[in-house]
């Protein structure tokens, strides 16, 4: 699905009402990554109005994706750590609307070479 159109102000709180929540289906937006070789740090916006869990995916550059985390609705940022300091990995950040219904945002990757 598309990205939702607005997001909170920097500094501002999320929307509280269900007129401003995400539509069902809703991926996690702004995604970012911070590559220290030591660590990886995904942050995102979760959809406003959303109750499902977060799950992070992720693996080598080109090779399938394993699921590293299952994390609380709401959350906003995970770090990865113990990973091969010369490989490119690639993530996803997905929102579990419903058993159904999994929102994924748009792949980062890390660009060590």
């Amino acid at each position: 699905g598309a990205p939702a159109s607005t997001a909170p102000a920097p500094g501002g709180t999320a929307p509280t009402s269900a007129a401003a929540a995400a539509p069902p289906g809703t991926p996690p937006s702004a995604v970012t990554l911070r590559d220290t070789r030591d660590s990886i740090a995904l942050n995102w916006t979760y959809p406003a109005g959303g109750e499902g869990p977060v799950v992070i995916a992720g693996g080598r550059t080109g090779q399938t994706h394993n699921i590293f985390a299952t994390l609380p609705a709401g959350t906003t940022s995970f770090v990865i750590y113990a990973l091969n300091r010369t490989n490119d990995f690639c993530f996803t950040v997905a929102v579990a609307w419903s058993t159904d219904t999994v929102a994924r945002s748009k792949q980062v990757c890390t660009r060590r070479r």
